[in-house]
């Protein structure tokens, strides 16, 4: 007789368990953006450091014009009286030296603005040369301004998800901000007079060509000034031009708070530089007999200013050695001041308020 052996079910589950017991083991990996997962001492050594560049815009940066109750005005150059063959410029025309060379003193390169200017044979010139207001003239206006900021820094201490450190920041902002004044008082101005020689002269407004050919009048002035002040009005536009310069250095700390979300904490000391200059655009009306006169300029100087610096940064980490980041500062700094020729400007910078974003490396 026969024996019979019985056999067990070949089973599928069985052959599943061989083959994946025949596969290497996959590799252990751990997640760096877990809570507690400390992620610097982690990196490979000397992997403590970060660079970040963003852009950085600056909010409620308030500015404060003003202007003396007397400044020199010296936009024409009236030039010598009783002298032939040299140039006149005026805030109501010109009379300059022809391609004759003036000959037998006459020009035919002159012109004029209106025709209250000429009596009889004489033609009047005026060269505004100083203005007296009744008072000064304050304006104070704010703006906003974007530039670019780099951030380098390191973390010498570390624990667990906590890092103590240190940062160095530099910021560029250029800045304009600009104000309206109006101002009443008194010009004084330089009066020359010109003899016509009797001909029709155009109608203004008029002028003439250089060719030495055309309507000619004599170019020797005659100094008419009497020195008595005229009332007059002015309106002006002054415009703080600059460049702004911040330089700050202060101890940071870092957490990590949850996955791939970090926060940085910085404060320290700032310097800033400001250099540029406060331009002005004034137009002078003389109220006897409407003429007007220009006053444009730009008074360069620069000023340093002191002060402290909060700095609270939010980050993303997007990959091991890349964030997104948004940070918030507030750098409470002394005055800029610009000034000159009886005209200050004063860049406000105890409530400044900037923010940045852009990408920081950790390496």
């Amino acid at each position: 007789m026969k024996s019979f052996h019985r056999h067990a079910p070949f089973s599928g589950t069985v052959v599943l368990t061989l083959l994946l017991s025949a596969l290497p083991a996959p590799a252990q990996q751990s997640d760096p953006f877990l809570p507690g997962y400390d992620f610097v001492s982690a990196r490979p050594p000397g992997n403590s450091r970060f660079f970040r560049l963003g852009v950085l815009a600056g909010f409620s940066l308030s500015a404060e014009f003003s202007v003396s109750s007397q400044f020199d005005i010296s936009r024409s150059q009236p030039g010598p009286a009783g002298v032939s063959g040299v140039d006149h410029f005026y805030d109501d025309g010109f009379v300059r030296v022809d391609d004759t060379g003036n000959a037998q003193g006459l020009t035919s390169f002159w012109g004029y603005d209106s025709d209250s200017q000429v009596n009889g044979d004489t033609l009047t010139m005026h060269s505004a040369r100083s203005f007296a207001a009744d008072e000064g003239a304050t304006s104070k206006d704010d703006s906003e301004a974007v530039g670019l900021e780099v951030v380098y820094g390191g973390f010498p201490w570390r624990h667990n998800n906590a890092q103590v450190g240190w940062e160095f920041g530099f910021g560029y902002l250029p800045i304009s901000v600009d104000a309206n004044h109006t101002m009443d008082g008194e010009v004084t101005r330089t009066v020359h007079r010109f003899n016509t020689g009797g001909i029709i002269l155009p109608t203004a407004p008029y002028t003439g060509g250089s060719s030495g050919t055309g309507p000619l009048i004599e170019d020797t002035a005659e100094d008419a000034t009497d020195n008595n002040p005229t009332a007059a009005s002015l309106a002006g536009h002054q415009t703080l031009d600059t460049d702004l310069f911040l330089f700050r250095l202060g101890p940071t700390m870092h957490w990590e708070l949850a996955r791939r979300l970090g926060l940085s904490v910085s404060v320290g000391g700032a310097v800033g530089f400001l250099t540029g200059g406060l331009k002005y655009n004034d137009t002078l009306t003389v109220e006897l007999d409407g003429s007007t006169a220009l006053n444009t300029g730009k008074i360069e100087d620069s000023d340093v200013s002191f002060g402290g610096y909060l700095s609270t940064t939010l980050m993303y980490r997007v990959e091991e050695h890349g964030d997104v980041f948004l940070s918030l500062q507030y750098l409470p700094m002394s005055s800029f001041t610009i000034e000159g020729g009886g005209r200050r400007a004063e860049l406000d910078m105890a409530g400044s308020v900037f923010i940045s974003a852009g990408i920081n490396w950790p390496f």
